[in-house]
């Protein structure tokens, strides 16, 4: 059983398309946009010490659900040459869970799967990297599959799930995370 979380700010654009396609009928997919969520912001780092202040948000209870599923795939998009701020604001959270449950990062790290979408790697070359930086120093590979829209002349409003060769390539990486 997996969870698809969807990071877009749009349910019905790639990253949720992307989403719906990978679903199996026992998977359940988050529309992170949905979840009622703080940013990291006016604190005095209690989450270094204990409990961060916004605890009782949904962000806590999300990693907590993580421990439920076998995979945790996660579709992010790229605006503005970086990863989506619904991304990077669950992302800068985890300090919280993890401080608390240092037990346990390796086998969550195990479980996690990046789906990147974004227009070039020409334009935008650390996108792939910064998503893979969950997995530095760490025996996990290929846990991170980046869609690049622009060989298949896609624009954002474009489904890149009209590209067959798109579908494949995001098939076989769904054949890879099944097998993990």
């Amino acid at each position: 059983m997996n969870l698809i979380i969807n990071f877009s700010a749009r349910e019905k654009g790639n990253c949720g398309a992307i989403a719906e396609f990978i679903k199996k009928s026992e998977d359940m997919v988050v529309h992170y946009k949905n979840l009622h969520t703080h940013r990291c912001s006016d604190c005095e780092y209690e989450c270094m010490q204990g409990k961060c202040k916004y605890r009782e948000d949904d962000v806590y209870a999300l990693y907590e659900s993580f421990l439920k599923y076998d995979r945790i795939v996660m579709i992010v998009p790229m605006y503005s040459g970086n990863p989506s701020s619904l991304y990077f604001s669950f992302n800068e959270r985890c300090q919280d869970f993890f401080m608390e449950n240092k037990e346990i990062y390796d086998d969550m790290l195990r479980r996690i799967f990046l789906i990147g979408v974004y227009g070039s790697r020409l334009e935008t070359p650390d996108f792939v990297p910064c998503l893979e930086k969950w997995f530095m120093d760490t025996s996990y590979k290929n846990h991170v599959l980046g869609i690049e829209r622009r060989p298949y002349k896609q624009k954002m409003k474009d489904c890149i799930l009209d590209v067959e060769e798109v579908r494949e390539t995001v098939g076989r990486f769904m054949d890879r995370v099944e097998e993990n």
